[in-house]
């Protein structure tokens, strides 16, 4: 014979079976585990990897270090390593007094076939 408890709910009286407890209790369980994989941390990572593995990348934080640089038509900037493997930073930081510097950048990765690679920085830190 099943165990009944009562519970008032909306001004109501609601009686829980064993079997909906164990319901609502995995119901519950398993809402906690798709709200704790929303926002994941960001990886740190090497523009080596971001140019190899693109694709795997793209639509994550990442964590990653590099030499920023600069063109001045259009302006744009990037960070590459020794072997030049390069990606694009965008963002509302202003990266002009950081040119030439190394930097370590946290941010969104977007790759696109015809775009390329490409960093939203939040979050810069200079290295020198």
């Amino acid at each position: 014979m099943s165990e009944n408890h009562r519970v008032i709910v909306g001004g109501e009286l609601v009686r829980y079976t064993a079997e909906m407890r164990i319901k609502l209790l995995m119901t519950f369980a398993i809402t906690l585990l798709l709200v704790g994989c929303g926002a994941s941390a960001p990886v740190k990572t090497t523009l080596s990897a971001l140019s190899e593995v693109q694709k795997d990348f793209d639509g994550r934080q990442v964590i990653v270090s590099g030499i920023l640089r600069t063109f001045d038509t259009p302006r744009h900037y990037w960070i590459e390593n020794d072997a030049l493997d390069r990606v694009a930073v965008e963002g509302t930081i202003n990266f002009a007094p950081l040119v030439s510097q190394t930097v370590t950048v946290r941010g969104m990765f977007r790759y696109d076939s015809e775009a390329g690679r490409r960093i939203e920085v939040d979050e810069l830190i200079t290295l020198e």
